[in-house]
């Protein structure tokens, strides 16, 4: 059985954490099967890096070290179960982690990878003067996203994530079935505090092995921060 968390980039990242000689990496080619889109993915991640707005690095690491030691989404994660979560995606089948990037339009957590500054943002990347790169990664990024879904084949799927990002998982064929996956929509300046404490319930919940539980308190295929408040502002109350 295997569960997939599908989370955003972060705008801090870590590049301090080498990747061990011979330890366990990934590349496009072990979660796609399609030549075409693994070409795809690779020149497009080239075409932004080569941007010098960009601002590529030079050390690599594994893209969940780049994002979860230095996102403020996942500072909840990192305190508490940062070498335990390492340790399950390394040694253990029953999880994979994707994150949605500006850069890399997708990346598995146990990829190489490298700080970069590009945005699915328009106007992040207008104010920070950085790559905005909705317009390359929108001609590729949802089919990517059936075929990683398709491949893996997950028990179930949890996607993380602003509607910048969340909009590529919107369109492809699980979500549109609504078959075994959930997306939790992050909203306004406070939404990386939001989706931290609903990784770390998550996660919480993977390690003491009761993920059920996690998915009974959020029953909707659908948790939308917006929406919440929208709730909360009309008095009502809304039980998660």
């Amino acid at each position: 059985m295997v569960y997939l968390i599908v989370s955003s980039c972060s705008k801090r990242k870590d590049d301090s954490i080498p990747i061990p000689p011979s330890a366990k990496t990934l590349d496009p080619s072990d979660y796609l099967d399609d030549p075409y889109l693994i070409d795809r993915i690779v020149k497009t991640r080239e075409k932004i890096f080569q941007d010098s707005r960009a601002q590529v690095g030079t050390r690599e690491t594994y893209a969940f070290d780049l994002y979860i030691r230095a996102g403020k989404a996942y500072s909840k994660i990192y305190e508490h179960y940062y070498q335990q979560l390492k340790r399950l995606i390394l040694q253990d089948n029953c999880l994979s982690w994707f994150f949605l990037s500006g850069g890399y339009g997708i990346v598995n957590a146990l990829e190489k990878a490298r700080k970069y500054q590009a945005t699915f943002n328009r106007d992040i990347a207008y104010k920070n003067r950085i790559p905005y790169t909705t317009p390359l990664w929108k001609l590729i990024l949802t089919d990517t996203c059936n075929a990683i879904f398709g491949k893996i084949n997950p028990e179930y799927i949890y996607v993380f994530g602003s509607r910048d990002y969340t909009q590529f998982i919107k369109k492809t064929e699980r979500w549109k079935r609504r078959d075994r996956i959930k997306i939790f929509e992050s909203y306004g300046s406070s939404g990386l505090n939001w989706i931290s404490q609903k990784l770390y319930e998550l996660v919480k919940s993977l390690m003491n092995r009761n993920i059920d539980e996690f998915s009974r308190r959020y029953r909707g295929n659908f948790i939308s921060q917006q929406f919440l408040r929208y709730k909360k502002g009309a008095g009502r109350v809304h039980i998660c």
